[in-house]
């Protein structure tokens, strides 16, 4: 794109290309110009910069960085909505881990109280078919100490 800037000026925009730790130089003839020469920090003369044709499909600096800017707050609108959405599943899970041992603390209560019981009487709990085939017996003969009635201490 090339442009008529007064008599026998073509003014042209140019992509300039060079390192970073050099700067283009002022123009002596320009105020507010650059010129292709690049100086170093301590103003010596350190070469040439190079100048290629702008396309206009290019970003200025301002359009590059509100591109950027809208890359960024897209990302970070992404990285929201992962992390309600990881929130959300985690909530999922809390809640089904929950209600699953609500529903399963009766039989584990019930399976610790068996255990329990086996543990304190150490005799081998029987299943439900052999309870009904136990019969019990009444003794009529003779008791056992536990069962006497206490002796009376003679006088003395």
């Amino acid at each position: 794109m090339t442009t008529e800037d007064g008599p026998g000026m073509v003014r042209e925009k140019m992509i300039v290309e060079y390192p970073a730790d050099t700067r283009l130089s002022q123009s002596s003839t320009t105020p507010g110009g650059r010129s292709s020469l690049l100086r170093d920090e301590d103003n010596q003369l350190a070469g040439h910069s190079v100048l290629f044709p702008a396309d206009d499909d290019l970003l200025t600096r301002a359009e590059a960085d509100a591109l950027a800017d809208a890359r960024v707050r897209l990302t970070q609108a992404e990285a929201e909505a992962m992390l309600k959405l990881a929130m959300a599943g985690a909530a999922a899970a809390g809640i089904a881990v929950t209600a699953g041992a609500v529903k399963a603390a009766p039989y584990v209560r019930k399976g610790f109280a068996a255990l329990k019981s086996k543990l304190n009487r150490g005799e081998p709990e029987l299943p439900d078919e052999a309870s009904d085939a136990i019969i019990e017996i009444e003794f009529s003969g003779r008791t056992t100490r536990s069962e006497q009635p206490p002796r009376e201490m003679p006088a003395s």
